[in-house]
């Protein structure tokens, strides 16, 4: 599986909101939010379920992963989403570990593949909390 999906009782924006605050508290930030619905409505005209998409970093590991190789940024940052499917929140993770794999030429690789999996264990954590 390339995810790693937990539902939660909260709503989207809550989720959000918890979810932004746990990063914080765990050394990860959000660089980025991309409201979809927003983008949808505003762009196309369509309606669309609740659906952010975040940019999160934890500077050090990235700092780690760039000092292996410069080409680490290719899989950086980390992607979650927090979405409303079928009037259910959903807190999904596109596992590091997984989009690490695409890159598996990249020298420091091994290296790479420790930080990825740091980075995936403290993003579940993160996402188990919601």
């Amino acid at each position: 599986m390339i995810d790693y999906t937990k539902e939660t009782k909260l709503s989207v924006k809550s989720a959000m909101e918890k979810l932004t605050e746990d990063l914080k508290a765990n050394k990860w930030g959000v660089l980025s939010v991309i409201d979809v619905k927003k983008i949808l409505a505003e762009k196309l005209k369509i309606e669309y379920d609740d659906y952010i998409i975040l940019d999160v970093c934890n500077p050090g590991l990235a700092h780690q992963g760039l000092s292996i190789n410069k080409q680490a940024g290719l899989i950086l940052p980390c992607k979650i989403i927090v979405y409303s499917d079928k009037g259910k929140t959903k807190v999904s993770l596109y596992k590091p570990t997984v989009a690490l794999s695409t890159a598996s030429s990249l020298s420091g690789y091994d290296k790479l593949s420790k930080l990825a999996i740091e980075a995936e264990e403290g993003l579940k954590k993160v996402i188990d909390l919601q």
